[in-house]
């Protein structure tokens, strides 16, 4: 059996619940966020289980959903998030999830799966 597809399921859906928590947390504004603090450690966390389950989703799945920036997000992990985390260019961080993060939740409701 292939189980594949049922774990791109609960990474996708991981992905959106940390979508979700992102945007309500932002809820506050950029300068909220800029002050540090609880508020932009919850959105840096969101951000890190949102591109680590979007890391660990399979290149099958990758491959079928080209809508979703991929290559954005793990550059996104690797240089800011996880890697570089001291290094987070906050700016950017704002405009992802201002901008991009809108988008590519909305694209995260029309991915497809592979069969079952």
């Amino acid at each position: 059996m292939n189980d594949k597809p049922a774990r791109d399921r609960l990474r996708v859906a991981a992905m959106i619940d940390a979508a979700e928590e992102a945007k309500r947390e932002s809820a506050e504004g950029k300068t909220r966020f800029l002050e540090g603090g609880l508020l932009q450690k919850a959105i840096l966390l969101d951000l890190i289980h949102f591109t680590e389950s979007a890391e660990k989703t399979s290149p099958a799945f990758k491959s079928r959903n080209s809508r979703i920036p991929w290559s954005r997000l793990s550059r996104l992990r690797n240089r800011g998030l996880v890697h570089d985390y001291a290094e987070a260019d906050l700016e950017d961080v704002w405009r992802f999830v201002r901008d991009e993060l809108p988008r590519i939740r909305r694209a995260l409701d029309r991915v497809t799966y592979a069969e079952e």
